[in-house]
């Protein structure tokens, strides 16, 4: 499987395939829009989704961030035009998008790489009772600067 030695050998046997995205700098939002089961190309609905997220609870944010400064500096980093290049810093920073992510979706957002993995929770709401209905998504990190979708068990 290509990528496979990107993830810690422990968890191989838990990832079930890799697929990668388009390279085009939205790399990471092209990964969660396929999760999610837009199609790629909705990378720009992702991020237009993850703006309102962020301006609907504003204020839980900017305490989660750490204060306004950081809170803007994130929501102008979803601010892209579909037609310009995306520099570095409107790239998605999953450690600073974790929770807007499982929170706007609704979902657990598993992160995966070799340097650190982990799991998030939406903020507003409660495990569903059924386990069959919880959702759940793969992301993995890879080479320091690439986000693949990674489907698990």
């Amino acid at each position: 499987m290509p990528m496979l030695d990107q993830f810690h050998p422990f968890i191989h046997n838990f990832i079930e395939n890799i697929v990668d995205v388009k390279a085009n700098c939205n790399f990471g939002y092209h990964a969660i829009a396929t999760l999610l089961g837009m199609g790629e190309d909705s990378w720009s609905l992702v991020r237009n989704h993850l703006l309102k997220e962020l301006g609907k609870w504003s204020n839980e944010y900017i305490n989660l961030f750490g204060g306004t400064e950081r809170f803007e500096e994130l929501r102008r980093s979803l601010l892209v035009d579909e037609l310009s290049m995306v520099t570095m810093d409107k790239w998605m920073d999953i450690t600073e998008m974790r929770y807007v992510i499982a929170s706007r979706y609704n979902v657990i957002l598993v992160s995966l790489s070799l340097k650190q993995s982990m799991t998030f929770f939406p903020l507003r709401s409660q495990p569903p009772t059924d386990s069959s209905v919880l959702r759940k998504i793969c992301i993995g990190h890879i080479y320091d600067n690439h986000f693949v979708q990674v489907d698990s068990r």
